[in-house]
C-alpha cells in the first residue's frame, strides 16, 4: 500500500529490508531441487521465494502455472531434468539471496541496481532527506514518488471546490526482475489523493543490463521535469474531451494495457465513486483504483501507470 513519510524514512526502510541481502555467482551444476519451494545450492538448503520461482520457471522454459499444479515429486523431476539440460549450455547463474532465501536468478548479463543505490543518487542530486514522499516497498518492487508542491497547478472540473494537482518525480525499481529502473513524471491530485505516473520517454527506463540508469540520472531528471509541463496541458485537454460511454472506454483501455478482468472491475467500481463523461474521469478511475486496500507495489504502479498511458493518448 501507499504510505506517506520522508525520504529519510524510506532510506531507513530500505536499509532494514536489505540487511541480509547478498549476491553470489553459482555454478549451475551445483543446483538441485527438492520441489518448487525448496532447493539445494552448493550443499546448502535454500527456500525459493515466489519471485525466484517465476524466474527459474521462465529460464528453464517450464510454465510456472504447470509446476504449481504438479505434486512435489513431479516438480522436482521437471526442474532437475531441465537444470541439468541448462548446465550443458551455461556454467553459472547470478543469484540474489535474502539470508537463506533465494530472491532471484539471472544470467551473467544482468547488472544489479539496488534500491539503496538509487536513494544515494537522489541525495547526491539534492533531494531533501526531510521532504515528503509517497512510497510503497515490498519484496519485489520499490516505488517512491516525490511531489513538488511549489509547482502545483489547478484544473477546472466543473466542481465548486478547488482541484489542485501537484507534479513530481516517480522512481520505480525491482531488484528481482519485475521491471526496469524508471524515472517518470508523477502527478498527485490533492482532493482525492490519487496518483498518476507518466513515462517521459523510453530514455527514462533502464534495463538491468548496464549502469546507464545511474550514469544518466541527472539528465533524465531534467528531461522528466520538462516533459511534465506537457502533461499539465494534457490534463486540461482531458477535461474537455467528452466520452459517450465511460464504462465501455474503461473496458477498452483495460484490455489495451493488459489489465485482467478482476483489475478492470476494480477500475469500474472506482469510476462509480466519481462519475463523469470526460477523459479526465476515465483517467481518474484508473488512478483511484491504485488506492484499493491490500494492493502490492506492482499493482499500485500498474494502475497509476495505466492512468498515465491513457493521459498520453489525449489530444486537442
Amino acid at each position: 500500500m501507499n504510505r506517506t513519510g520522508t525520504l529519510e524514512s524510506v532510506i531507513a526502510t530500505v536499509h532494514q529490508k536489505s540487511e541480509h541481502y547478498f549476491d553470489e555467482v553459482i555454478p549451475v551444476q551445483d543446483m538441485e531441487f527438492d520441489n518448487l519451494n525448496q532447493m539445494w545450492i552448493s550443499g546448502r538448503r535454500v527456500e525459493i521465494l515466489p519471485s525466484a520461482q517465476h524466474l527459474i520457471a521462465n529460464r528453464l522454459r517450464v510454465p510456472h502455472s504447470y509446476l504449481c499444479r504438479c505434486p512435489q515429486e513431479l516438480q522436482a523431476e521437471n526442474l532437475n531434468y531441465w537444470i541439468r539440460e541448462e548446465a550443458k549450455n551455461r556454467q553459472t547463474f547470478f543469484c540474489r539471496f535474502d539470508a537463506n532465501q533465494l530472491r532471484a536468478v539471472f544470467t551473467e548479463r544482468y547488472r544489479p541496481l539496488d534500491n539503496m543505490e538509487i536513494l544515494s543518487q537522489m541525495i547526491e542530486n539534492k533531494f531533501d532527506p526531510s521532504a515528503e514522499v509517497q512510497y510503497s516497498i515490498d519484496d519485489t518492487m520499490f516505488l517512491v514518488k516525490i511531489p513538488e508542491y511549489t509547482r502545483t497547478f489547478r484544473v477546472s472540473t466543473g466542481y465548486e471546490h478547488k482541484d489542485d494537482i501537484v507534479p513530481g518525480i516517480s522512481f520505480a525499481n525491482s531488484e528481482v526482475g519485475i521491471l526496469a529502473f524508471s524515472i517518470e513524471a508523477f502527478f498527485y491530485r490533492i482532493i482525492c489523493t490519487n496518483g498518476l505516473i507518466s513515462q517521459a520517454s523510453s530514455t527514462s527506463r533502464f534495463k538491468h543490463i548496464s549502469t546507464r540508469g545511474l550514469e544518466n540520472f541527472h539528465d533524465t531528471l531534467a528531461h522528466v521535469i520538462q516533459n511534465s509541463i506537457h502533461n499539465q496541458n494534457q490534463f486540461q485537454i482531458s477535461q474537455n474531451t467528452h466520452v459517450n460511454n465511460p464504462i465501455a472506454s474503461i473496458e477498452k483501455f483495460s484490455q489495451q494495457f493488459g489489465l485482467s478482468m478482476a483489475e478492470t472491475e476494480v477500475v469500474r467500481q472506482s469510476y462509480y465513486k466519481e462519475e463523469g463523461c470526460t477523459m479526465f474521469h476515465i483517467i481518474n478511475a484508473f488512478t483511484a483504483a491504485g488506492k484499493t486496500p491490500g494492493l502490492t507495489t506492482s499493482e499500485i504502479y500498474k494502475y497509476e501507470k495505466t492512468g498515465g498511458l491513457i493521459l498520453s493518448l489525449v489530444k486537442a
